[in-house]
This record gives structure tokens, C-alpha cells and sequence, in this order.
């Protein structure tokens, strides 16, 4: 976050050198303390699922050392505690919890995904060395790229176990590839070798009846795989930028990602207008997993400054559907609204396809157990139900990549930014409408406000001080799901 960005070497002037000079420290050290408090109401007589609610506070320590020559150790410590006293474990919350934890307050259940529980883990311990335009990290990590990134709206972020290289050919080109093993969620305390896809994290049900993924395992049992391999070769000028990436997703999926940025030169430069685009395509491989994955899409943006202080973008993605004509399993059919029903608490875990989570997923062709299949969206291990996905149409809440959806969507947003910088702004409205005329369409409207304040001042290089941010988002459905749906965050946080 903007919060906890580095902080750039600052270069001192001497006059003359003094007899005797003063040591320099190796050490470095920065961190914060943060706290949040979240709650999810469903506000809908007919919905079953409860509101939710979760407060929780956390430390993150972070120390390097420079060990000369280009060489850097560096760990990052985090360690968080519910002071009301929620939950103690993540072990409650697994899919056959021993004690139950007792919400706070009672009758609203707790909000996993900040957690609500105690955390304690170390999940940053690496080795570093840069120099000679060639970078390399081993070793447990904070990573960022467009489809595996860390996360970081909640209390920690993300992190992964892994070594990255990086090479800078000149001042336009770069390289850089990457192997990690092992994931740990930002509700995690451990790294483990599963998936927001293929794993049961507290934070993510998308392997449960509520995220219609298959899984060959059966019910409760997380699959297992080897992490991800990941390139990139980016280029960059004055006004245009482009990167080229590849991911290998061990035995999920294959994917090829682009995106590039310019910048308007002329008499309209000073209103900042710049154009945007991204595409992808993305395929099972292996032992597919979480089953058949055909996935293509697009997406254009355009912003520009309306003042100073405002500006404004417009984003749209666009992944079309993709069919098969398949015979069900014994017991698997598909109903006259699309969806696949049988016994079981989800019909969809048993077919080898990655379906739309919104239900909408099949046509009957009449013979018996004869069904067109409709699925083609993308599949993200390391951000699917986290909102931290690439496409320029998602929300805080969702978005077409965390439904594993196809269809349109397009997003409306304003940024305000005070001129001393301590303040900013983010109003946005998005419109979904997933699925196709055959199996259905679920048009879905959200609208996010985000607002944080600094409460020092803002210079150049990290903040130190406190900061408060407050973000709430509402979503619409005309068609299945939520009617209504209000997300509310306030977060307080201490960076030093």
C-alpha cells in the first residue's frame, strides 16, 4: 500500500571529509500497526446467509540487513491478536471445525477474510542481491505481478516461497522469471503447497459447495501442487509502456498475459490522457485439476486529468463463453434454469470443467443426460476471491475474474488527491453482465467509495505516522444472488 512503500536511498553532500567518519549502519528496519474492523450485511429478508462482522489488530516488523557487495538479508514478522476475544485459531474455521467459535456480537457471524483469529508467522525471510542490472530474491517473499500478487487490503499480505530474477538489457527492456513452491493467503500463519483454487483457505471458500469447483479429491480434501512458474519481458519509455507475461500454473494452467499503457504526447498533455490495454488467453495443463479451463479476453481503459486535482477512467473487459456438449454423470442434470443440480451439496464439483460460479452453466438437449456445457472463464489461483486480479473492471467486492465468469463488464472511476497529498479519494461504479443469452444473464451493479487520510505530512520517500482509511461498497443484483449487499472497512494504521 501506499503506506509501506520503500524508502529510496538518500544521498548526503560532505563539504570535507571529517578525521574520523561515523559508522554507517547496516541495519534498516521499518513496520507497522494496523487495525481493522469489517462488516458484510445481506439486506435481504429472503437471503439465508448471516451478516457478518470481525475486528482485529496486527504488528508487521520488517528489518534488513546489508551484508555488502549487492547482498541483503531481510525478514518480515507479523503477528496479530483479536482483542475482543472472537476466535484464538484458524483451526476453527477449517471445513470440520472442532470448537466453534462464539461470535462477536452474537448472532452475526465472524468475517473470516480478515481473520478474526490470532495470526503469528514469519512469513517474509529471503536473501537479495542486486547489482550490475541483475536482481535476485530467495526465499519466503512478498511478490507482485498482474495474476500473483500480494493482496494487501486486509491485515498482511500475501507471500510466497520461491526465488525471482530479475535483468534490466537496457534503459526500455527488462527481464525477469520466477519458480514458487509454496503459498501462504493473507489469513494464513504457514506456506503450503495449495492454491485459492484447490486449497480450503478461510479467507477464499472457493473449493467448498459455495465456489462450484470441481474436485476430484471429493468433498473436504485439498489438492496439491508443485506452485508456479512465471516470465515477463516489459518495455518502457517516455510515453508507452508494455509488458509480455507467462505463467505456469503446475497442473492447473497455462497463461499468456499483456498489457501495455500510452500516454497522449501534444497540446493535450496537460490533462494527462492515456490509452490502456490488456489480453490473455489461458488453458488447462497437467492433470488439470479443477478440470477443463478455455479462457480468452480483453480489455480497454482511458483516463485522463479533468483538474489538478481529479481524474477520471473508464475501463471494459470483454471474455466471450466457450461450449461443449457433454453426457452428465449418473445422478447430474441440468434444470430449466441452467444450473446443474443432483445429489450433493453442488452438482458442478463433479464435472471436470471450470464453471461460472453464479449457477448458469448448462442448456439440456433433451436426450438423457445430454447437456451443452457453458464455461470460458479465467481461472486465478493466487487472487481468486481476493478482488486483486488484473482485469480494469474489478470492484472491491468482485469482479468477472473472481466469478470464473464470461461476459461484459465496464467501470466507471474518479480519483481525488489533495494538493498536500495527505488526502485521497476513490468513487467508483462498476456494471457486470455475465453470462450469455442461452444459459441466462446476471447483470450485477457495485459502487465503491475509498477514502484514506494522512495525518503527518506526506514527503517524499516512506510515511511515518498515522494514516485512517475508510472504504464501503455496495452491490446490486436483478438476477440471482444478493438483492442487496453493503461492505463497510475502517482501517487505522500506525507506519513507523
Amino acid at each position: 500500500s501506499a503506506a509501506t512503500q520503500d524508502t529510496p536511498t538518500t544521498k548526503k553532500i560532505v563539504a570535507q571529509e571529517s578525521a574520523s567518519k561515523k559508522p554507517v549502519s547496516r541495519f534498516s528496519y521499518k513496520g507497522y500497526v494496523r487495525s481493522y474492523y469489517f462488516t458484510r450485511q445481506n439486506a435481504s429478508a429472503t437471503q439465508k446467509g448471516p451478516n457478518q462482522a470481525a475486528w482485529n489488530t496486527g504488528i508487521s516488523l520488517h528489518g534488513e540487513y546489508n551484508a555488502g557487495g549487492g547482498f541483503t538479508l531481510g525478514a518480515t514478522y507479523f503477528y496479530a491478536n483479536p482483542l475482543n476475544g472472537n476466535c484464538s485459531q484458524a483451526a476453527n474455521y477449517q471445513p470440520s471445525p472442532g470448537n466453534a467459535c462464539i461470535p462477536a456480537p452474537p448472532g452475526i457471524a465472524a468475517d473470516n477474510t480478515l481473520p478474526d483469529f490470532q495470526m503469528s508467522t514469519l512469513y517474509e525471510a529471503y536473501v537479495k542481491y542486486q547489482g550490475h542490472g541483475f536482481g535476485a530474491t530467495l526465499g519466503n517473499q512478498v511478490f507482485n505481478s498482474p495474476w500473483a500478487n500480494s493482496s494487501d487490503s486486509r491485515l498482511k499480505p500475501a507471500a510466497f516461497q520461491g526465488g525471482d530474477v530479475t535483468y534490466k538489457l537496457n534503459k526500455n527492456w527488462n527481464l525477469e522469471g520466477a519458480v514458487f513452491s509454496k503459498f501462504e493467503g493473507r489469513a494464513q500463519s504457514a506456506f503450503d503447497n495449495s492454491t485459492l483454487l484447490t486449497g480450503y483457505y478461510v479467507d477464499a471458500p472457493s473449493l467448498g459447495s459455495e465456489g462450484n469447483i470441481y474436485n476430484p479429491n471429493g468433498k473436504n480434501n485439498a489438492m496439491t501442487n508443485s506452485g508456479f512458474g512465471y516470465a515477463k519481458v516489459g518495455y518502457g519509455a517516455k510515453n508507452l509502456s508494455a509488458n509480455l507475461y507467462f505463467y505456469g500454473f503446475n497442473n492447473i494452467a497455462t497463461l499468456t498475459w499483456f498489457d501495455a499503457k500510452y500516454s497522449l504526447p501534444g497540446f493535450m498533455a496537460k490533462y494527462k490522457p492515456f490509452v490502456a490495454v490488456q489480453a490473455g488467453r489461458e488453458q488447462d495443463t497437467g492433470n488439470a485439476l479443477i478440470g477443463k479451463i478455455r479462457a480468452s479476453g480483453y480489455g480497454v481503459q482511458a483516463g485522463l486529468s479533468l483538474t489538478k486535482n481529479v481524474d477520471f477512467t473508464v475501463g471494459y473487459n470483454n471474455v466471450p463463453a466457450k461450449n461443449d456438449t457433454v453426457v452428465l454423470p449418473a445422478g447430474v442434470s441440468c434444470n430449466s434454469a441452467h444450473a446443474l443440480v443432483g445429489a450433493g451439496t453442488s452438482a458442478a464439483t463433479s464435472i471436470p470443467y471450470l464453471l461460472a460460479g453464479n449457477g448458469f452453466n448448462c442448456v439440456s438437449k433433451g436426450a438423457a443426460g445430454t447437456t451443452t456445457l457453458y464455461y470460458g472463464g479465467f481461472a486465478s489461483p493466487y487472487t481468486d476471491s481476493y478482488a486483486t486480479d488484473p482485469f480494469f473492471t474489478t470492484s472491491m467486492t468482485q469482479g468477472m475474474v473472481d466469478r470464473r465468469t464470461y461476459g461484459q463488464a465496464v467501470k466507471f472511476a474518479l480519483f481525488f488527491n489533495s494538493t498536500d497529498k495527505r488526502f485521497h479519494a476513490i468513487l467508483s461504479r462498476a456494471l457486470y453482465n455475465d453470462g450469455t443469452s442461452a444459459v441466462g444473464l446476471a447483470p450485477t451493479q457495485e459502487t465503491d467509495v475509498d477514502a484514506f487520510y494522512y495525518l503527518n505530512k506526506v514527503a517524499k520517500g516512506a510515511y511515518h505516522g498515522w494514516l485512517v482509511r475508510y472504504r464501503y461498497g455496495e452491490r446490486t443484483e436483478q438476477f440471482g444472488g444478493l438483492p442487496l449487499f453493503k461492505y463497510n472497512r475502517a482501517q487505522v494504521e500506525y507506519d513507523f
